[in-house]
């Protein structure tokens, strides 16, 4: 209480856990802070039938693997005691049910002004020299606002509300429209159906389709699995090459995938959804690195569109708005519903700095995701543009991988070994 951290990391998620152990390991003081009461409510308050999508090999915490017992796909829950347990046990600094009350950086002494307000104690001022954001790379909700709207007599709710369709029985015989085909759009689309609705998926654009257990473990079993090279080796043999050389190694990989799959696919087609092979050929990879989605990595869902139980529904020109209890499409086509459900993605992460930090912090930080000029990531795990900010996030694989590397460039910064804090 009596300290002063070096790196103040907002969110204890993957994200800001690895961060924070990396830091600690590189002797670099670091307190992290959330507004949830536990660590690992970002996942225990999420819809109720979430689980990873990827293999238990690929999705290991930097230092400490999970046990060899540890279930091949893991359940939100038990995920979310996982990171508490992972925050004991690596003695890392966590103020939880805390929040940033105001913020200011100096260009003269290169640090922050930062007060926060921790539970009902007294407001506490610091003056870290990093701010690390570690909030979720997909940023705020992205809820549409549409003509009609407001006087849609159902229940509409942006997919990040989504708690389980189970809950009160009432979703048996209701009419849901999920607005998005993504990872979140299947798995809402599923839970109503396997609890009586009738739902029907709204696509606008093409979607990359992989299934976990067939074409994932082919993009990952090299490198993560149960007899691959230890989890440090294969991070560096996955990360070294330039983001465009991985994009042109992933097309053999995708038309491997697409063979092995071919059948699924093509059912999936016959239904009527849309498919695509990823951003130049590059599958799964090159669409969660460009756009951070646009993917949904089969759990379930598909079987139910291609039997008919999900309908599918093509609009490219989206949604005009709401008539009543119907949602209607840019042809003028109606979609009568019961509920609505808006998986419709998120904002750029950069809105959450803007809303914790304040317009002149955001205005100098650049868009966060999507490639640059030189074919890499856009502001995260690097100089955010904005000296002594950085952004932090990505699946649990890019957190620990990444985090090594962030870390490495905060501990130079701080030897004196590396004066570009701003650029």
């Amino acid at each position: 209480m009596d300290e002063e951290p070096v790196c103040l990391v907002v969110g204890a998620g993957q994200a800001g856990l690895n961060i924070a152990a990396r830091l600690q390991t590189l002797g670099v003081s670091c307190l992290v802070v959330d507004r949830n009461k536990r660590i690992g409510d970002n996942w225990r308050h999420r819809y109720r039938t979430l689980v990873t999508h990827d293999p238990v090999h690929y999705c290991h915490m930097s230092y400490l693997p999970f046990p060899k017992t540890w279930p091949f796909f893991t359940a939100k829950d038990k995920l979310a005691d996982w990171f508490e347990s992972y925050a004991s046990i690596m003695e890392l600094n966590v103020w939880l049910s805390t929040a940033i009350v105001s913020s200011t950086w100096s260009d003269a002494s290169l640090s922050w002004t930062v007060t926060l307000q921790r539970g009902e104690d007294a407001p506490r001022t610091l003056h870290p020299k990093h701010i690390i954001f570690c909030t979720g790379h997909s940023g705020e909700p992205k809820m549409p606002h549409l003509p009609g709207q407001s006087s849609f007599p159902g229940t509409l709710y942006h997919a990040s509300q989504h708690t389980d369709a189970s809950l009160t029985g009432a979703a048996h015989g209701k009419r849901v429209v999920v607005v998005g085909t993504g990872n979140s759009g299947h798995d809402i689309a599923q839970n109503f159906a396997e609890n009586g609705a009738h739902v029907t998926m709204l696509q606008r654009r093409s979607t990359h389709v992989i299934n976990a257990s067939k074409g994932l473990l082919i993009m990952t079993r090299a490198l993560y699995g149960e007899h691959s090279p230890a989890t440090e080796d294969a991070d560096i043999w996955a990360q070294s090459f330039p983001a465009p050389v991985n994009f042109a190694l992933a097309r053999l990989t995708t038309r491997a995938v697409a063979e092995a799959e071919r059948e699924e696919l093509d059912a999936l087609e016959r239904a009527g959804f849309a498919l695509n092979d990823g951003a130049d050929g590059g599958g799964l990879f090159s669409l969660y690195m460009t756009r951070g989605g646009g993917y949904y990595i089969d759990v379930g869902c598909s079987q139910l569109i291609s039997d008919g139980t999900i309908k599918v529904v093509r609009s490219e020109e989206g949604i005009k708005g709401f008539d009543g209890g119907a949602l209607v499409l840019a042809d003028g086509r109606r979609l009568e519903a019961d509920v609505v459900v808006m998986a419709t993605g998120y904002d750029n992460m950069r809105t959450s700095v803007q809303k914790a930090l304040g317009d002149e912090v955001a205005d100098r930080a650049r868009d966060v995701w999507g490639l640059d000029e030189e074919g890499e990531i856009n502001a995260m795990w690097r100089p955010s543009g904005h000296p002594g900010l950085w952004f932090m996030g990505g699946n649990l694989s890019l957190c620990r991988q990444y985090s090594k590397f962030l870390a490495l460039q905060i501990k130079a910064i701080e030897m004196g070994l590396n004066k570009r804090v701003s650029s």
